[in-house]
């Protein structure tokens, strides 16, 4: 079996971007974390990538420039490393290959937009910007567009942008999660969701009610529940729902497993049972979800073909700038079924 960075980094303990950083002897790393790196690459055969100049010339080097942009980091947090890491490890197989350099930015939400424009307009890539736009607003979008680089926004999607996105395709994956419910036996389903402003969720909650409708389905307004999206607020969000003593439904779906998890604890400090009481579907299939109680069915997104997308479209695109013909892209994801969904009626 081909050896991945992944695995590195999960026998070495540490992260997808720290194994890139110490095979490719780059900062950001300590000697004893890039000794430790090689050395557990060596104990497990893993055979690095040479470096080719086929598909771009290397003009002082080509080098793609990935931006993590937090706003308000409710969502972007420690919680969804697993889930970056797999982006950047996705991001990095094709750099490897194609001998291009990956720069990796970090702005929390306390840095202005302003002053990361400021830095675009100051510093342009020669194959140009990914950038996680999980947390990113339509304006924080068009700010960045302003500066004229060649740009191609992840884990997010907007129909009327004239930019580059490559994004999970969450009508697909929300008719899944429902679909899954429904064949299971459940009509009376609610929906989990946060007022945390991402793209996603609410493409995810607006596909919850096309899909109810599709189905026939009702929506039962009592059966949305409004919670934060770490772990910690949604427990304490939806405890607090519970001391009303509400009606339930059958099954849950939450727009994503972090607030399912934090739910099902709160549920389960109700007295209720995960899934004789309640099903409950989440989304992400965060490594955690695996090992709750029990096991959470979940959709899973396809994080290294996103990844990978994005960054194939930046290549197409270099020199394009500004975009004139957008690509937006969205990639199939797949339900994951594990133990808390009961079959119920006949």
């Amino acid at each position: 079996m081909k050896v991945t960075i992944k695995d590195i980094a999960a026998k070495a303990g540490v992260s997808v971007s720290a194994v890139s950083f110490a095979l490719n002897d780059k900062p950001g790393v300590s000697k004893a974390t890039q000794e430790r790196v090689r050395r557990v690459a060596a104990e497990l055969g893993y055979i690095q990538p040479p470096s080719r100049h086929t598909s771009v010339p290397e003009q002082g080097g080509a080098v793609v420039k990935v931006l993590k942009i937090l706003r308000h980091g409710h969502t972007i947090n420690a919680s969804h490393n697993f889930f970056i890491d797999a982006y950047l490890e996705g991001i990095n197989e094709i750099a490897h290959q194609q001998g291009i350099t990956i720069e990796i930015g970090t702005f929390g939400s306390n840095t202005k937009m302003s002053r990361i424009v400021e830095m675009m307009q100051s510093y342009s890539p020669t194959l140009g910007y990914l950038i996680l736009g999980t947390e990113l607003s339509e304006e924080d979008m068009h700010q960045i567009l302003s500066t004229q680089n060649n740009v191609v926004f992840m884990d997010t999607y907007v129909d009327y942008i004239p930019a580059h996105f490559v994004d999970m395709n969450n009508t697909d994956t929300v008719y899944q999660a429902i679909n899954h419910l429904r064949q299971y036996g459940h009509k009376k389903i609610g929906m989990i969701k946060s007022s945390v402003s991402t793209k996603n969720f609410s493409l995810r909650e607006r596909a919850f009610h096309q899909v109810m409708h599709d189905f026939g389905l009702e929506v039962d307004p009592s059966f949305i529940v409004d919670v934060d999206s770490t772990f910690d607020g949604a427990y304490r969000d939806m405890l607090r729902h519970m001391e009303g003593n509400p009606g339930l439904p059958t099954a849950f779906f939450a727009t994503n497993d972090i607030m399912a998890l934090g739910c099902m604890k709160a549920f389960h400090e109700k007295g209720l049972s995960i899934p004789d009481d309640l099903s409950l579907v989440g989304f992400d299939n965060l490594p955690m979800s695996e090992m709750s109680s029990p096991p959470l069915t979940t959709i899973d997104v396809f994080k290294h073909k996103i990844a990978q997308y994005a960054l194939n479209i930046l290549l197409t695109g270099h020199g394009n700038k500004p975009c004139t013909t957008s690509v937006k892209t969205l990639i199939d994801g797949r339900l994951i079924s594990r133990s808390s969904v009961r079959r119920i009626g006949s």
